[in-house]
């Protein structure tokens, strides 16, 4: 059994989800109290927030229509957790692009440098992003024409509507919130939102949003904390995550009865436990981290990331 999954100092990625049925999510334990932001900008000024279809590809991955250069559609996979969005080598080669400065890629298996392609236009609805310098993997590790990362909506907010299967972009603004979303702070590290108000039996713990990823993670600090030191009658079945430049990292699938991050529970959560380099590069190699991926986030109806206020919100069905 294998699993895709990749991470980059340069990027964040992995791929891909089918919502299994295992995870159960309980109601929030308080309702939580949006805290207003000392000097935050009056919401006025905002713009017109716009609503793009989601659909599927092979991998039951988002997708959203993307424009290069005036040429497209071509179907991008959603990832929050990268913050560069990459392009697939066969596409970059087919719209005939200039090559960019390499870059080093930090992937769930190592690190490595890879070749960017320049794209001087990129078009998600509305919003246009200009020059950027997008890393080139192939399109059979990726699984897709490419990934739209973090910096082609680093200053929005953005909902993913799993219900109404629709992306929502608008500028950062706390008035679109739901009223009874459950509301996680963080902060960036490598561009990456890192949300902390996160607990298992009692121990902080760090946790990464990617929507690309096809399923949750945790480091060897969190089984740790999770089963104890000697992890005996454990029963785990052994997986393969692969990376985004095709390596592959052993990891130990289970199920974990518990986790609760802001005031939310996750009950009877899949869980992959693997030493992933992502963790070594955050620094989280010692403190228990989760990335957290669709496995997970796909049995919400709304996950709403707004990146200028570092937080999210969960709505539950």
């Amino acid at each position: 059994m294998s699993i895709r999954a990749a991470w980059a100092a340069v990027l964040i990625m992995a791929a891909t989800q089918v919502c299994p049925f295992g995870a159960a999510l309980a109601e929030p334990q308080a309702a939580p109290v949006p805290a207003a932001s000392a000097g935050a900008a009056p919401a006025a000024a905002a713009q017109p927030s716009q609503m793009l279809d989601l659909a599927s590809d092979a991998l039951a991955r988002m997708t959203v229509p993307v424009m290069i250069n005036g040429q497209g559609p071509f179907a991008f996979v959603i990832d929050t957790g990268a913050d560069r969005t990459v392009i697939s080598r066969e596409l970059a080669a087919k719209l005939a692009l200039p090559l960019g400065d390499p870059a080093r890629l930090h992937s769930t298996a190592g690190e490595e440098l890879v070749q960017t392609a320049v794209i001087d236009r990129l078009q998600v609805g509305r919003r246009t992003v200009r020059h950027i310098h997008a890393p080139q993997l192939a399109a059979s590790d990726l699984g897709a024409m490419g990934m739209l990362g973090v910096d082609s909506l680093h200053d929005q907010q953005v909902v993913l509507d799993f219900a109404a299967r629709q992306l929502q972009t608008t500028d950062s603004r706390r008035d679109l919130e739901d009223p009874g979303a459950v509301v996680v702070h963080g902060r960036f590290r490598f561009g990456q939102l890192i949300l902390m108000d996160a607990r298992v039996r009692g121990v902080n713990m760090s946790v990464i949003l990617d929507s690309g990823a096809q399923a949750s993670v945790g480091n060897a600090a969190l089984r740790k904390v999770l089963l104890g030191r000697t992890q005996a009658g454990v029963q785990s079945v052994t997986v393969q995550v692969v990376s985004v430049t095709g390596q592959s990292t052993s990891a130990e699938f289970e199920t974990v009865p518990e986790v609760t991050i802001g005031g939310m529970t996750v009950r009877n959560m899949p869980l992959a436990f693997a030493p992933l380099h992502t963790f070594d590069v955050f620094g989280m190699s010692k403190e228990p981290a989760l990335l957290l991926g669709m496995d997970i986030l796909c049995h919400f109806r709304r996950v709403t990331i707004d990146f200028k206020r570092r937080e999210a919100s969960f709505t539950l069905e």
